[in-house]
């Protein structure tokens, strides 16, 4: 025998209605619904949707056109903003250009600052193939930083401050085609005899590097705007004043997204007659002081001379910090895509100290090399 509905369960006799009146529906005839609990989790799921939507287009968020008129840039691209520069950048900006009309005004005066002095000495330490440092840790690594391998054709680099042209015949042999510039014109010489036996591809020009272009920012060399796949500075900008002109000459002469590679002693941990080592409790470390000072040390190549009675040839290093570098190669218009930084590969004699010292120079830097692109 089924069971008896509760009495609310029961159908009862239809109602009476009167005029006008609409029938009430009963649970059962009405559509079938979400429940109380399904009904939650829909308006849940609703105020989470909303939440991730992207904003509804307001008055001041207009929609960019589908299509830019013929010739105009992106408006990403227009530079719109007229707000002037924050506080502390323009002060940063003023003393950079400062500091470039104080070395102006000493090169001025007739001071040079290469290496021309001191080519007899340089040629004799370098050679043919280099330093120790050179050979194992410096041309290696530029050479790594060019990825002139994965190029197509012809690989054009431009090497200023190139010396007795050590780095310019490393990369000739592996592949390269090469100009050299440097002001010191004994150095020069150096490098083109050398080059007279062994004929690889490399053109050398003597030439103050921080005066490339003229007033209108064409090249005073014998050498085409554009037209150079890398530029490499290795060992040389520490010695050369000021950065805006070198940085500005290798925007000029670099293709659309070339290379400039720079390689100088860590101006972080090597500041001349400011910067020593330091051992104690079996811990070699370094001392460094006037980091954030801009610094022209000058540096006596030959202390001996003084010992026979000689004036010994004396170099100029301008210690500068490491957003001074930074900061006027993006002002140039080239921006730094990566940086390494390399430590000595030499070993310290044996004794007490070995061992510290040895684990000091896999730790501290000593070299840093920038790669800056063109934009």
């Amino acid at each position: 025998m089924p069971p008896r509905k509760p009495p609310w369960r029961q159908r009862q006799a239809p109602r009476v209605l009167e005029e006008g009146q609409q029938p009430r529906q009963r649970g059962e005839d009405r559509k079938p619904g979400a429940s109380p609990a399904d009904e939650r989790e829909r308006k849940k799921y609703d105020s989470n949707r909303q939440r991730e939507a992207p904003p509804r287009e307001t008055a001041y968020r207009k929609k960019a056109p589908s299509a830019a008129r013929a010739g105009e840039k992106s408006a990403w691209r227009r530079k719109t903003d007229k707000s002037p520069l924050p506080a502390r950048t323009q002060r940063i900006e003023a003393a950079y250009k400062m500091a470039d009309a104080k070395a102006t005004a000493r090169g001025g005066h007739g001071k040079a600052t290469h290496w021309g002095e001191v080519a007899e000495w340089y040629d004799r330490m370098v050679g043919d193939d280099g330093s120790d440092f050179q050979r194992e840790v410096i041309m290696p690594g530029v050479a790594r930083m060019l990825e002139h391998r994965k190029a197509q054709g012809e690989y054009l680099v431009l090497d200023l401050g190139c010396g007795q042209g050590v780095l310019g015949r490393f990369l000739a042999r592996a592949g390269c085609r090469v100009v050299g510039i440097d002001a010191a014109e004994p150095l020069i010489a150096k490098a083109r005899q050398r080059n007279q036996t062994d004929k690889l591809p490399i053109s050398y020009i003597a030439a103050d590097i921080t005066r490339l272009l003229d007033e209108a920012g064409r090249p005073r060399v014998n050498v085409l705007p554009a037209s150079f796949d890398a530029v490499t500075v290795v060992l040389a900008i520490q010695n050369i004043t000021p950065l805006s002109a070198v940085w500005q000459a290798c925007h000029r002469l670099l293709k659309p997204n070339g290379k400039l590679v720079v390689v100088l002693m860590h101006p972080c941990f090597c500041v001349p007659q400011h910067a020593d080592w330091h051992y104690e409790a079996r811990v070699q470390s370094r001392l460094v002081s006037k980091y954030m000072s801009s610094l022209d040390v000058e540096i006596k190549m030959h202390p001996s001379y003084t010992a026979q009675g000689k004036k010994p040839p004396v170099t100029t290093h301008f210690h500068r910090p490491l957003q001074a570098y930074i900061n006027t190669l993006g002002n140039a218009g080239l921006f730094v895509d990566h940086m390494e930084e390399w430590t000595s590969s030499r070993t310290d004699e044996p004794g007490p100290h070995k061992e510290a010292k040895d684990a000091a120079r896999k730790e501290i830097p000593l070299f840093l090399s920038l790669r800056a692109r063109k934009m």
